[in-house]
């Protein structure tokens, strides 16, 4: 078994996943691999899980999920392996390229492969629903499958890209190639049904969780910050910073645990997720990931519109968290 190292295509890997199991803490990651042919035995590709400690970085578990026959026939730097996530002792992986794809399920107390489905990439993991999208380069739809047995829970909702609104809630962007002005929608995960919402309607939302019990969603259509909403784990909207609020609107950079991370004209400030105050309001940076232990920010000295976008700023500063 080999594992190519995808030269000139770093888009092959994903950044790993933190799990916390029955057995501890475990690092998450997968790899494309290729097992070459012997004798009658023909070669074969597929998607290696590997467990591995956080601590000391030694290799735990590894399993494979084998990828289907016509996968031979892709090259390895022209696709995605990643890992979706974790719900309990299941992680779910995918495969992913142009026009195929396939999601697994791997039960990682046992490291054995407990289902898998073609032509689908995952995008979310609820308790029970994992949202996939179908990979056809004619049409965009996402479907649910059920995490224990990988079965169809729905199908058909038109839209490119979800995101997590609280624990059983989902906004999707409705932008297909038939809709090319997009939308948004909010959808139960567990029926695909829609919901509502303040968040339908108009493109340019994007949410993003505080690891916790809280969402944090956008609406930047085109240039700058319309609105910031907040929500808890049931979708129940919390709060919210509009153009008539009498507030400068935060372009939001990050959230962890009861805090949201931004700036205005103003600088850096740092909100109170549960009630959207000013919990530090003249903050010293804006940072683009939060951790336990440290903030990861754009150097002192770049522009703030860059302080969000870190791929595209000249130097990256780690800043020890303090609260």
């Amino acid at each position: 078994m080999s594992r190519p190292t995808a030269i000139g295509a770093p888009d092959v890997l994903r950044a790993p996943v933190l799990a916390d199991l029955p057995a501890g803490r475990r690092v998450l990651a997968a790899w494309p691999v290729e097992q070459p042919g012997q004798g009658t035995t023909p070669a074969r590709r597929g998607i290696e899980l590997v467990s591995a400690d956080p601590q000391t970085a030694q290799t735990l578990t590894t399993a494979t999920v084998p990828l289907p026959d016509t996968w031979l026939e892709a090259s390895l730097t022209g696709f995605t392996v990643y890992v979706a996530g974790v719900v309990g002792t299941t992680a779910i992986v995918s495969a992913a390229a142009a026009d195929t794809a396939l999601t697994a399920a791997v039960d990682l107390a046992s490291d054995r492969l407990m289902w898998s489905v073609p032509d689908v990439a995952a995008q979310l993991l609820t308790d029970d629903t994992v949202v996939v999208s179908l990979r056809d380069l004619a049409r965009s739809e996402l479907r649910g499958l059920s995490l224990a047995d990988g079965r169809p829970r729905w199908a058909g909702v038109d839209g490119s890209t979800v995101w997590p609104v609280g624990a059983s809630q989902a906004l999707v962007n409705l932008r297909t190639v038939e809709n090319a002005w997009g939308g948004s929608q909010v959808i139960d995960t567990a029926t695909g049904r829609p919901v509502d919402s303040p968040l339908n309607g108009q493109p340019g939302w994007s949410c993003r969780s505080d690891e916790q019990d809280l969402t944090i969603c956008s609406l930047a259509p085109y240039t700058g910050t319309d609105a910031v909403l907040a929500f808890d784990d049931d979708g129940t909207e919390l709060w919210r910073i509009t153009r008539d609020s009498g507030r400068a609107i935060p372009t939001v950079t990050a959230a962890w645990h009861g805090m949201v991370y931004g700036y205005t004209d103003a600088g850096p400030v740092i909100l109170d997720g549960r009630t959207g105050t000013d919990r530090v309001p003249t903050a010293s940076a804006a940072p683009s990931l939060v951790s336990a232990y440290i903030g990861m920010t754009t150097a002192p000295d770049s522009p703030p519109e860059l302080r969000s976008a870190p791929g595209r700023a000249d130097r990256l500063v780690a800043r020890p968290t303090t609260g």
